[in-house]
């Protein structure tokens, strides 16, 4: 239960203002009452019927009070003040002034205090307040104010003790009357009916009201002697329009018309007392206050009634208003509609008039449901029946349309029964249809969902479940409302998901929801897997009041994710694991043998020859020979404590096995006892004869060969390639020593490969001088690489690697372009010179030799081919003895001569010799070091020397070190010399120094001789 409270403004209990005054406002108020009360006594003489009669009213009392009431009885002192001040100005002595005008003020501050302990309102509203205020002020505070005067007038002898009495009366009927006559208007005329003004039209009709009662009190009270029996009744025309005055505009504005009321009477009174006499109608201060007590009288009594009916009617209005019912009274005569602030709220309205004429009344109905609308109340004003109910559609203030139910009731007839005013309420239905359209949305939802749905109490007995639950489970809704869920009832222990049920509503207990999958059997016994969310639904206090449970069956599903699982981890055909399934196997079996300290022999078994098979007998035959192959491998493996053999299949008629054993030697004979296995024939369904096969087996062994998963199954591979190229039906393992060494020097050559690339290779060159006379003739371009690690490397050190791949042709090639580029750089500096480039034999037997020389010579700038010589070694020259000729010849034709280099260190016979187009030998440096000391080297150079007068070549001397070699060379007829004792290989950009600086191997003695 939802309990709104609904708070309204009420007007405070007290009058006086609750907010602190401070000393300025204080000091204002004080000074303000003071002058008040001085200027009110002013209005004596004004006020006076005769001689005998000095006053009808005394104000000071009334206003002040009603100013203790509105600013607090802090203000005290002004009224003392005041009142003290008019009686010294009246030629009172001093000490009779202050205790008259004390008196006077506490009279007024007693009846402020006792209105405020009472608790009477402002302005005044029902006959309590009226009583309480009328009871203070003629009964306490006028009989305080007038007892206080009498008795300090007699004390001071100011008035003769027989006329104690009538000053006494006089003075309280003055008080009581000023009190009456001018207190009820300033107590009435709060700050509330400020901040609310009496509209225009109001305004006028009451000004005008009160002065026609103060012309027509001043009428009566003129001619009151001419009044017959017949014009008594015009007396009373004053009090009829007082009630009108009140009754229209309220208390305030009839309670301000009695003092110009009064104020008529009493000239009156007194133009009466001066024509005659005896004196007129009112010729005592007793009848002029009789007058003004029924003139005072008729607005509150007016006004009491009025409250009362009004809080009648606010008890009736109240609790509709309060259920959030609009209200409107349809007084049918005026055609006037007044509607409540409920009503003008629900519209958008706040703090405006929507209009109270029946036209503007109607515009805000929908015009479709406007003829409705307007038939059914005409019907109820023709016949006789107390109400009538029905929906239409009001326009809101923003333009929308609220739909609302209006109750129409007669509450007031004519003498012949016809309707006079109509209550019509008004309930706002937003809230109702949006509840209804949700309930209607929820139960769509509920009935075509596609979840099965189930909706139990707080003990999980069912309370409705939807059609897409009975499809589901098979469990019509009548067999299912009122019971447990079958979900949640008891099951077997036997049952995969007994462990599930307990867990289901404990969650549901301690968590309030749970969710999971669960194994259900349907109403038909086909077992199923559904995914269950279930969860509590608590009311608005936080107790528990419902279960829901929504299940889904999810058994295709799960079949599908089942099926995709087999087909991404096993084959299809064999239902072995396949490569997938594989690497997490083997990783397994990784981890246990390292474990274990076991041995783990992976297995690359590929069938030979399966494809001529596999195209003779078809392909249904060849799935049907890998099927019962699987199956024959699959049943011999074995069983072992460090773990089971497994069989895969990765591919085609590829297959890999993993085997646990202690031993080499037991590996070997598990991987023989699989191949035996093979060897065995087939018997298959369509064939005659059975089919004979065999396989080829690489194997690796773990931890010997310490790779990772997918390394040793490639290692595996490998060796089987080499069992196949060793003859197939066989096996080989793996040599991880040799797969290092060749993975090295594949390191190695991708190393060179990125030297070439990164531009660490480069030329150096060793000077080729005529001994004989001094000369440098020319240079040998020598490869080098500067690595950025070992620094400066030779080429024996890495050219080995390259000499039978094609890195040696890019290397060549490099080279090539490099020496040419030099030689046109020096050709251009003037430099006569020869540079010699080593060709190697890969690179001299590419078909494109020829072609890519002639490429580099035409893009010089100046022509070189006549000073380029290519050596060439022995044994390249003699590797293909046609093809050289030709090739040779093929670059002699572009300008470019040749040298046979190492001569004498190879296998080459005078008749090959005779046939090579050479324009140079080279003697090795190996003949040439010890030929000063070894008989037979030095032979060997005389014998080079001699023949390349025969064939017509040059010569030189390779290792020239030392002074007496140079000159023996010189001896025997070798002029030109090369060698570390002449000078040792150079960068390109220390040639051209080291030529200019060169002055013959004389020079060079001391060196060489040291």
């Amino acid at each position: 239960m939802v309990l709104t409270v609904t708070t309204q403004h009420l007007p405070p209990k007290a009058l006086h203002s609750s907010e602190p005054l401070t000393a300025a406002r204080w000091s204002l108020h004080v000074a303000a009452l003071t002058l008040v009360c001085v200027a009110t006594s002013w209005a004596g003489p004004w006020l006076n019927i005769g001689p005998t009669y000095p006053g009808l009213l005394w104000l000071a009392t009334a206003i002040s009070m009603a100013a203790m009431l509105q600013f607090g009885t802090g203000i005290w002192p002004g009224a003392w003040a005041g009142m003290t001040l008019v009686g010294l100005w009246a030629g009172l002595p001093e000490g009779l002034a202050l205790a008259l005008g004390a008196g006077n003020s506490i009279a007024a501050l007693a009846g402020a205090i006792g209105l405020n302990r009472l608790g009477s309102k402002n302005p005044l509203e029902d006959s309590a307040d009226i009583a309480s205020f009328a009871l203070l002020g003629v009964c306490a505070v006028a009989l305080i104010s007038a007892s206080n005067a009498t008795l300090w007038l007699l004390g001071s002898g100011a008035v003769p003790p027989d006329d104690a009495v009538a000053i006494w009366c006089d003075g309280w009927l003055a008080d009581s009357a000023g009190v009456l006559v001018l207190g009820v208007p300033m107590l009435t005329r709060s700050r509330s009916d400020n901040a609310a003004p009496m509209k225009n039209r109001d305004r006028l009709f009451a000004v005008g009201l009160g002065l026609a009662v103060a012309v027509g009190t001043l009428f009566v009270q003129l001619h009151s002697h001419r009044i017959t029996g017949l014009l008594i009744p015009l007396f009373f025309l004053p009090h009829l329009l007082l009630a009108g005055l009140t009754a229209r505009s309220g208390l305030f504005a009839g309670a301000a018309a009695v003092p110009l009321a009064l104020a008529a009477a009493v000239f009156a009174g007194q133009a009466d007392a001066g024509s005659t006499s005896g004196g007129g109608a009112l010729t005592t201060s007793l009848q002029l206050w009789s007058y003004a007590l029924t003139l005072t009288a008729i607005p509150l009594l007016v006004h009491a009634l009025m409250r009362r009916m009004q809080i009648g009617r606010q008890r009736w209005r109240a609790p509709l208003e309060a259920c959030g019912l609009g209200i409107a009274e349809w007084t049918l005569p005026a055609r006037q509609v007044q509607l409540s602030s409920q009503w003008l709220e629900m519209l958008g309205y706040r703090n405006q008039s929507l209009g109270e004429s029946l036209d503007a009344f109607w515009e805000r109905f929908h015009p479709d449901d406007l003829g409705n609308a307007r038939l059914v109340l005409e019907t109820l004003q023709r016949e006789a029946i107390p109400s009538c109910r029905f929906e239409v559609r009001l326009r809101r203030q923003d333009e929308r349309w609220l739909q609302v139910e209006l109750n129409a009731i007669v509450v007031a007839r004519g003498l012949r029964e016809e309707p006079l005013k109509i209550t019509l309420t008004a309930r706002d239905l937003s809230e109702r249809l949006a509840a209804a359209e949700h309930r209607t949305l929820a139960r769509s939802l509920f009935q075509q969902s596609r979840e099965g749905l189930v909706v139990m109490d707080g003990k999980f007995r069912v309370i409705d479940v939807n059609p897409m639950y009975t499809a589901i489970t098979g469990i019509p809704r009548e067999q299912a409302v009122g019971k447990l869920p079958a979900l949640l009832g008891e099951v077997e222990s036997s049952e995969a998901d007994s462990a599930q049920q307990p867990s289901l509503r404990q969650c549901l207990d301690a968590l309030g929801s749970w969710t999971g999958e669960l194994f259900h059997r349907r109403a038909d016994g086909e077992a199923c897997t559904l995914q269950v969310s279930a969860s509590a639904v608590l009311n608005d206090q936080g107790a528990l009041q419902n279960h829901v449970l929504a299940i889904s069956d999810i058994t295709q599903q799960r079949q599908q994710i089942e099926q995709l699982r087999r087909q991404a981890h096993y084959d299809e055909l064999t239902g072995l694991p396949n490569r997938a399934k594989l690497t997490q196997i083997l990783m397994e079996a990784l981890a246990t043998s390292e474990r274990e300290g076991s041995l783990l022999t992976v297995c690359f078994l590929d069938l030979d020859y399966f494809k001529p098979i596999n195209d003779q007998l078809g392909h249904h035959m060849g799935d049907q020979l890998l099927v019962k192959l699987a199956g024959r491998l699959g049943r011999a493996l074995r069983t072992r404590a460090s773990g089971d053999d497994v069989i895969a299949r990765i591919g085609g008629d590829e297959f890999v096995l993993l085997l646990h054993t202690a031993t080499q030697e037991e590996s070997r004979q598990a991987v023989e006892r699989l191949l035996r296995q093979v060897h065995q024939p087939f018997a298959l369904d369509a064939s005659e004869d059975p089919v004979h096969i065999t396989a080829s087996i690489g194997a690796t062994i773990f931890p010997i060969d310490q790779a990772d998963a997918e390394t040793l199954l490639r290692h595996a591979d490998h060796a089987m390639y080499g069992a196949k190229q060793a003859g197939r039906n066989g096996y080989q393992f793996f040599d991880a020593e040799h797969d290092r060494r060749t993975e090295a020097r594949f390191v190695a050559l991708g190393r060179i490969q990125e030297a070439l690339d990164a531009q660490e290779l480069c030329l150096y060159f060793q000077p080729k001088v005529d001994m004989r006379d001094g000369q440098v003739v020319g240079v040998e371009a020598l490869l080098r690489w500067n690595h950025p690690e070992q620094g400066l490397l030779l080429p024996a050190q890495f050219l080995p690697l390259i000499e039978h791949t094609g890195l040696a042709v890019s290397v060549g090639n490099w080279v090539l372009q490099r020496g040419i580029e030099q030689l046109a750089q020096w050709q251009s500096m003037g430099l006569d010179l020869t540079v010699s480039i080593n060709v190697s034999a890969r690179h001299l037997q590419e078909p494109m030799f020829a072609r890519h020389l002639a490429l580099l010579l035409s893009q010089q700038s100046t022509p070189v081919a006549d000073r380029l010589i290519l050596e060439i070694l022995e044994t390249t020259a003699l590797a293909d003895m046609d093809y050289t000729c030709d090739l040779m010849q093929e670059c002699r034709a572009l300008g470019v001569r040749f040298a046979l280099d190492d001569f004498g260190t190879g296998y080459s016979t005078l008749t090959y010799l005779k046939r090579l187009p050479l324009d140079m030998l080279k003697i090795d440096r190996s003949f040439v070091i010890n030929m000063l000391n070894d008989r037979h080297d030095l032979a060997i150079v005389e014998g080079v020397i001699g023949l390349s007068e025969t064939f017509g070549c040059s010569v030189v001397a390779e290792g020239v070190d030392t002074l007496e070699q140079a000159q023996r060379l010189i001896e025997i007829g070798c002029d030109i010399g090369q060698g570390n004792g002449i000078a040792p290989a150079m960068p390109a950009d220390e040639v051209v120094e080291w030529i200019h600086s060169f002055t013959g191997i004389s020079t060079l003695a001391a060196p060489l001789l040291d």
